[in-house]
């Protein structure tokens, strides 16, 4: 007699088990769909965090309407543009630094410098410190 049998076995066929499992033992389209939805949503979320829709130069342009019209204003030799995030929760802020060095030139020296933060997300100016060397 024979070993084998056409007829179907009495015991169920053991399923893959956990979600990973189970992923796996989907059919391949369904599986490309998958993968192409988290693709799309990731897309969309890293889009949606950046939240700077105030372009650099006009952060610059802000910032230096903001130190011209300072008491203590120069005239920068030097611009840096930043974007980091602050406060809880944070938001993105340009971070807009304005030097004139100093006559030694070491990075901290300088004889004028001002920070000034503009909100990324509505380009408005937040705060504005100009640095009086003579009394750092």
């Amino acid at each position: 007699m024979p070993r084998w049998s056409s007829r179907p076995s009495d015991k169920p066929a053991e399923r893959p088990r956990g979600l990973f499992g189970r992923a796996l033992g989907l059919p391949g389209r369904t599986k490309l769909l998958i993968a192409v939805g988290v693709v799309l949503v990731a897309m969309v979320a890293t889009r949606g965090c950046t939240g700077t829709d105030v372009s650099e130069e006009r952060a610059v342009a802000t910032a230096r309407a903001a130190l011209d019209s300072h008491p203590r204003a120069f005239v920068p030799e030097k611009t840096q543009a930043r974007v980091l995030r602050q406060g809880f929760p944070s938001r993105p802020m340009w971070v807009v630094v304005f030097t004139v060095d100093g006559p030694e030139g070491g990075p901290g020296d300088f004889l004028h410098k001002a920070d000034i933060w503009v909100d990324a997300g509505t380009g408005e100016l937040e705060q504005v410190i100009v640095h009086d060397p003579d009394r750092e």
